[in-house]
This record gives structure tokens, C-alpha cells and sequence, in this order.
């Protein structure tokens, strides 16, 4: 079993040596309309966030609270 996995381990570090570049490049190409779908709606919670805080913010003073930049 040890022989088993050590021979997986030499092998997968030569295959990531040999084509490490393109299956990078393959993964990359392949998730990058994930990562920037992701991005966008986690901007779009921060804003909802923030706009509950300040509707919070003004129920609770009674004004507007000015964010600070």
C-alpha cells in the first residue's frame, strides 16, 4: 500500500513537472467565468448590506448617516 502511494506521488509530481504550465492554464481558462460571476455577486451582497445598514441606521437615529469614503 505505501509502494502504491508513493508511486501515485512520483507520478503526479512528474506529470504537474512535465505539463504543470498547461493544466494551470486549462483550469484557469475553465474557471475564470466562475471567479467573475462569483466577484460580482459579492459586490452586489456588499451593497445590499450596506444598504440595510444604513436604512438601520436611520431608523434608529432618525437621519441619515453619511458613509465614510
Amino acid at each position: 500500500m505505501i509502494k502504491s502511494f508513493l508511486a501515485g506521488a512520483i507520478a503526479g509530481g512528474a506529470a504537474m513537472w512535465i505539463w504543470g504550465d498547461r493544466i494551470r492554464n486549462t483550469i484557469d481558462q475553465a474557471t475564470s467565468g466562475v471567479r467573475t460571476r462569483a466577484a460580482e455577486q459579492l459586490h452586489g451582497v456588499a451593497d445590499t448590506l450596506q444598504s440595510v445598514a444604513d436604512t438601520v441606521d436611520q431608523g434608529l437615529t432618525g437621519s441619515p448617516q453619511q458613509r465614510a469614503s
